[in-house]
C-alpha cells in the first residue's frame, strides 16, 4: 500500500544530520526523495566509518553506520553545482517538486541562484524547507553550528549531570535528531496548507530553537519564578528522590515518581514499611522534590536483587519503572521490534542489519523502512531520464563532470 506521501518529490540538499534526516521519514512515508550528493565525495557522512570509533578490527569496519541512520529509501543524484550544466539539471528537477529541503548554511543556495525568491516564482507551489542553525533573524542567523552548540546556547548542557559537573551534552546528538523531527513537521504542515491555498511558501526550523522548545516547562519555571533550577542530576532539574536511576544487583533501574496512592504498596513490597508513615518520606512533596533520604534507602535496598526481579515486583503494583537499557539491549528489544521502532534491513554491502526505525504508526497508510540508503549516484541516470534527457545529455553531462 502506498505511504501517506506517495506522489510527492522532495530534492534534497543537505548534508550530515538535520536535513538528511527529516528526508529520511519523508521517504519513509512513501515521498520520492532524490538526494543531490557533491559529485566526488558525497553526504560527509559516507566517511564516517565504524573503524573512526571502534577500530580497525570492528565489525563491518570500513562501512558508515552514520549514513545509513539518516539516507533510508532514497534515490541519489550526484551534481558538481558550480558547472553551469549541474545547475541546470538542478533548475529542472526543482520546477515540477513539490519540497526542497536543505541544511546548507543561509546564502549558500542564494549565491547558486535557488534562493527563496527565485524558485518561488518559478514553481510557486514549492515547499522551500531549511534547518537552520540559530534561525532566519536575529544576530547570530549567520553563525555556523553544529549539535553540542546548540545544546549549549539552548540550557540542556547547563542543566545536564551532577550538580558538581562541568556543563555536559547529551550522550546524542539530541538537537540535530530533534530539529530534524521539527523541520519534517514544518513540510508536512505546508504540504497539508498547500493543499488549502495552491501555494507553497518557506519553513525554517532550527536546531537552537528545538532545544528551548524541548524545554518549555522548565524556562517558564524560571521566567514565572524568578529562580534558576539546579542541575538535573540522577532525576530531574525539579525533582529527586523517586525520581531517576538506582543500582540493582546487575545493572540499574529507572523510577519516575510514587505518588501517594502508590507510595503503601511500593513501601511493602520494597521491605521498607518502616517509613510508609514517617513525614519525611510520606510526603508527596518532600519524597518526588527534596527526597535526599528516601534516594540514600533505595540505594541501598535496590542492590539486593536483580533488575529483571525488581522489575516483576514493581510491576506487579504499578510502579512506574524500567531498566536502564544500553544499546545491546535495544537492539533486542521485544518492545521495540514489535513497534517497528527497531527494523531489519537487507543492505548490499553488509547483508540483514537491524536499524533504527519510526516512532510513527499510521493505520490506513504504513510507513516503509526496509528501503536502504543508495550508493553515491546510484539513480543519477534513473532520474536524469525521468526528467526528460536523453542518453546523448547524459554522456554531455559526464564529459562536462556536471554528473
Amino acid at each position: 500500500m502506498p505511504g501517506p506521501l506517495n506522489g510527492v518529490t522532495v530534492i534534497e540538499i543537505a548534508q550530515e544530520i538535520q536535513g538528511p534526516y527529516a528526508g529520511l521519514f519523508l521517504a519513509d512515508m512513501g515521498a520520492d526523495v532524490i538526494k543531490i550528493e557533491m559529485r566526488d565525495v558525497g553526504d560527509l557522512s559516507r566517511f564516517l566509518v565504524v573503524q573512526l570509533v571502534a577500530g580497525a578490527e570492528a565489525q563491518n569496519a570500513n562501512f558508515s553506520p552514520y549514513f545509513l541512520a539518516m539516507n533510508r529509501g532514497k534515490r541519489s543524484l550526484t551534481l558538481d553545482l558550480k558547472t553551469p550544466e549541474a545547475k541546470e539539471i538542478l533548475a529542472r528537477l526543482l520546477d515540477s517538486a513539490d519540497v526542497l529541503l536543505s541544511n546548507y548554511r543561509p546564502g549558500v543556495l542564494d549565491r547558486l541562484g535557488f534562493g527563496y525568491e527565485a524558485l518561488s516564482k518559478r514553481n510557486p507551489r514549492l515547499i522551500y524547507a531549511l534547518g537552520s542553525s540559530w534561525g532566519p533573524q536575529g544576530p547570530w542567523a549567520t553563525r555556523p553550528s553544529r549539535d553540542t552548540l546548540a545544546q549549549a546556547a539552548g540550557g540542556i548542557m547547563a542543566k545536564n549531570g551532577m550538580p558538581d559537573d562541568r556543563p555536559l551534552p547529551c550522550g546524542a546528538l539530541v538537537a540535530d535528531h530533534s530539529g530534524a523531527f521539527m523541520l519534517m513537521s514544518g513540510i508536512l504542515a505546508a504540504l497539508y496548507a498547500r493543499e488549502k491555498t495552491g501555494t507553497g511558501q518557506k519553513v525554517d526550523a532550527c536546531i537552537y530553537g528545538t532545544v528551548i522548545a524541548m524545554q518549555p516547562m522548565e524556562i517558564n519555571f524560571t521566567s514565572v519564578s524568578g529562580v534558576e533550577t539546579r542541575k538535573a542530576g540522577r532525576g530531574h532539574q525539579f525533582l529527586q528522590g523517586v525520581w531517576g536511576s538506582f543500582p540493582t544487583k546487575d545493572g540499574w533501574l529507572c523510577l519516575a515518581g510514587v505518588d501517594d496512592k502508590r507510595w503503601p504498596d511500593f513501601c511493602r513490597v520494597m521491605g521498607i514499611e518502616h517509613v510508609v508513615s514517617e513525614p519525611e518520606y510520606s510526603d508527596n512533596v518532600i519524597r518526588n522534590f527534596r527526597g535526599i533520604k528516601i534516594e540514600r534507602l533505595l540505594d541501598e535496598v535496590f542492590p539486593t536483587k536483580t533488575t529483571d526481579a525488581w522489575m516483576e515486583i514493581l510491576t506487579r503494583v504499578d510502579i512506574l519503572a524500567t531498566p536502564v537499557q544500553d544499546y545491546r539491549d535495544i537492539l533486542n528489544s521485544e518492545q521495540a521490534l514489535a513497534n517497528g521502532y527497531l527494523t531489519e534491513m537487507e543492505h548490499p554491502q553488509i547483508g540483514t542489519v537491524r536499524v533504527a526505525g519510526t516512532p510513527i504508526t499510521l493505520s490506513s497508510t504504513p510507513l516503509d523502512t526496509s528501503n536502504p540508503p543508495p550508493e553515491l549516484g546510484q539513480h543519477s541516470e534513473e532520474i536524469l531520464l525521468e526528467a526528460g534527457y536523453s542518453w546523448e545529455d547524459i554522456a554531455r553531462f559526464r564529459d562536462k563532470e556536471a554528473v
